[in-house]
């Protein structure tokens, strides 16, 4: 290949899932474009771009951003440059977090260069909000037009990410920049659902699906924004009450959809625990998600395997780790520039100025199991969010707006949403 471009929201995760493999291959540059640009990433990779998070959902908007990502490392790399990459042969192109209802991005760039995610055919079926209905998989029960009454309901937008688009029907929705630029016919409406969120990470392929692990997710609320991605912890384990039950509910699911949407390489399916053990779908993630760096963090090679799904060869081994590893999303409580960087932390970026809201920086944990290791995450990033506060060295307060400001406008980023009392990965 040419080069090997990720496009994400936060392309970090994924930067580092590859080198671990030890892809892409020796002189392929690994370019990316996000919209944070943090220290991690730049390490991880030979040239970036920055995307806003607003111009995520604009085709023409990120398929220029990669061509002047590729025009500019040809630039600089000068005579050392690889020869395809001047001449415009193939550039493979890897989508990550922040295009889930947006299959007209993957449409306009598998136009110009291999795309290493499933189909836009089968990315817009995975995110057909009626799809579980329509297959008999168990779901609460969800319609494309308002309830008559909108207590206990949730409103949901099929292009949104991060549960940034998941609010209670009854409550007038936030953020009216982003409703004003929503697609017509994105909404939909879902009976809301109580119990422990949970997530399915898979690797659907032409012999059917292989199952990765069971996650544990969580929420983290803010005004406005009750479903927003909060974190989520691998390895999880629902209770020797339940035996094999749920894992063999969620995996039934992922078989089923996978045949109907033809859906191919990683993927995550996100659903609700009940205390009796019965499983409620809530969505269908066609790429690879956020849990994806916690397994391959000690077992190298999930992304190997999703790219031999998408190509239709024949999957490399891969043995699931031990234990359980989690990440939690800490987001500014207020405007801050970053200061220097917390040893807690990785996604972070000195001198960025993060709007409040914002996503700050991630924090990490490991453990024996998903819910010591949850809350053991959870209260890192606490700590952390109690410590970015004005003269605190964490983040300094921005009057002036100056800095590298990679979130203005928007209140988040990354990965998709739930319809839960609950959480998301």
């Amino acid at each position: 290949m040419a080069a090997l471009v990720l496009v994400a929201a936060s392309a970090r995760a994924l930067a580092e899932c590859l080198r671990r493999t030890g892809l892409p291959d020796r002189g392929t540059p690994l370019l990316a474009v996000d919209a944070f640009g943090d220290e991690d990433l730049l390490a991880a990779v030979d040239g970036w771009r920055q995307l806003p998070l607003p111009d995520l959902r604009r085709p023409q908007r990120v398929v220029a951003t990669v061509e002047a990502l590729l025009a500019s490392h040809a630039a600089l790399s000068g005579p050392r440059t690889p020869p395809a990459v001047a001449a415009g042969c193939r550039v493979d192109v890897l989508l990550g977090g922040g295009f889930d209802g947006s299959a007209a991005v993957l449409r306009r760039l598998a136009d110009r260069y291999r795309v290493l995610n499933t189909s836009p055919h089968s990315w817009a079926a995975a995110r057909d909000p009626l799809l579980f209905m329509r297959l008999g998989i168990r779901t609460p029960e969800t319609r494309v037009s308002p309830p008559t009454s909108p207590f206990g309901w949730l409103r949901k937008d099929a292009n949104g990410s991060a549960g940034l688009a998941v609010s209670a029907a009854a409550v007038p929705p936030l953020q009216p920049p982003v409703a004003a630029a929503r697609p017509r016919g994105s909404l939909y409406w879902q009976r809301r659902s109580v119990g422990v969120p949970v997530s399915l990470l898979f690797c659907a392929h032409a012999g059917g699906v292989l199952p990765v692990g069971v996650n544990r997710q969580w929420c983290s609320p803010a005004p406005g924004l009750p479903f927003r991605f909060g974190g989520v912890a691998s390895g999880f384990e629902p209770g020797p009450a339940y035996g094999d039950a749920v894992c063999t509910q969620l995996l039934a699911a992922a078989d089923r959809l996978t045949a109907a949407t033809g859906l191919r390489g990683l993927a995550s399916l996100d659903a609700m625990l009940d205390r009796d053990g019965q499983v409620d779908a809530l969505e269908l993630n066609p790429r690879p998600t956020a849990s994806v760096e916690l397994y391959d963090r000690d077992a190298p090679g999930l992304l190997r395997l999703h790219i031999a799904a998408v190509l239709g060869q024949a999957l490399p081994q891969w043995f699931a780790p031990s234990g359980s590893r989690a990440l939690a999303v800490v987001y500014a409580r207020h405007l801050v520039v970053a200061g220097p960087r917390p040893e807690s932390a990785c996604d972070w970026r000195c001198g960025a100025m993060v709007a409040g809201g914002a996503p700050l920086c991630t924090v990490h944990a490991a453990g024996d199991d998903a819910l010591a290791t949850m809350r053991r995450v959870r209260a890192a990033a606490r700590r952390l969010s109690a410590a970015g506060s004005p003269g605190s060295g964490i983040g300094d307060h921005a009057p002036d707006g100056r800095g590298f400001s990679y979130n203005a406008g928007e209140p988040s980023s990354g990965h998709r949403s739930s319809s839960l009392g609950r959480d998301h990965a």
